[in-house]
């Protein structure tokens, strides 16, 4: 509850900034330039498929699927269990998504495991290639599912709003030291806030962490935000590394039914019709510090 409380609370003061653009200008236009070597340099760990029978689908799949108008009963849910964890992650994929599940599962699995870890369930969606963070969850529309770098700075949010590595990073002391003490942000979208900024800086350290000759290998002008990627370096440490087993954090919504006409109230008793077994959502592995999220923060989208 106390962890909980105080991610609400960090999460508040960063959608009061997210409004803020920064003032220090762009290092390029884009991190467009990093892609290839993240993708080449972090490997999709291996992993199996299961669906779920239709009918059921998690909560937060469902409230998050109707407020971009979508239908809950247009969602295939998935399990997708990885090679270095016992239990699977929640994939909620609309059927009109362009990508099919292999996408977001190949391209998921390239995540470091320990970034992996604070990530509760994804949603695969329709529309123009843009996505955002909420809840712990990831939702990702039109091709970004296929597109590591933009799994990496989503996941960045939610590393960040849950102080996964001890601290709020986007409103941290440490970190805005670091970020006067630099002289650029790594792109254009990173100055549309603190909070873009770190995630940014995340897929830079992630580049950095990995590929070789990192990144000032491909970027001669590192300096101008060496202070901000190397912070999150520091206090992420082996995260942003391959390898290792999970360590989940944030447990999964209710499964619930996709549609309001699938239950009945007879005396005071719920009886589903049609449906099969109400999918268990628990966590089986014994897991360090597993947090129940309550609150969501902001859904703006971002377009890539």
């Amino acid at each position: 509850m106390k962890y909980a409380m105080k991610l609400v609370s960090a999460l508040s003061v960063a959608a009061l900034a997210s409004a803020q653009e920064l003032d220090k200008p762009a290092l390029t236009s884009n991190l467009d330039y990093l892609l290839e070597g993240n993708t080449d340099n972090l490997p999709s760990v291996g992993h199996s498929v299961a669906s779920w029978e239709a009918g059921w689908i998690p909560q937060d799949c469902k409230d998050l699927g109707e407020g971009e108008d979508l239908a809950a009963t247009d969602f295939e849910v998935y399990e997708v269990t990885y090679d270095d964890c016992a239990d699977p992650w929640l994939v909620c994929r609309h059927k009109e998504a362009p990508n099919d599940i292999s996408a977001i599962a190949e391209t998921f699995g390239r995540v470091p495991v320990k970034i992996r870890d604070w990530v509760r369930q994804i949603l695969v969606l329709p529309g123009a290639n843009s996505a955002f963070a909420t809840n712990g969850n990831l939702a990702f529309f039109g091709t970004t599912d296929e597109n590591v770098d933009v799994v990496i700075h989503e996941s960045g949010h939610n590393l960040d709003g849950f102080a996964a590595f001890g601290e709020n990073i986007s409103t941290g002391e440490a970190f805005l030291a670091a970020y006067d003490a630099d002289t650029h942000v790594p792109d254009e979208y990173a100055r549309s806030s603190q909070a873009e900024n770190v995630a940014q800086n995340t897929v830079v350290a992630v580049y950095d962490s990995n590929v070789p000759g990192g990144f000032p290998g491909i970027q001669p002008d590192y300096e101008a935000i060496l202070n901000q990627y190397s912070h999150i370096k520091e206090i992420a440490g082996d995260a942003l590394l391959p390898g290792g087993t999970c360590d989940r954090h944030l447990e999964n919504s209710e499964s619930v039914p996709t549609g309001a006409g699938n239950t009945t109230m007879t005396s005071s008793r719920l009886f589903r019709k049609g449906l099969g077994r109400k999918p268990d959502v628990r966590l089986t592995g014994v897991y360090n510090n597993v947090v129940k999220v309550f609150t969501p923060f902001g859904t703006g989208k971002e377009a890539f």
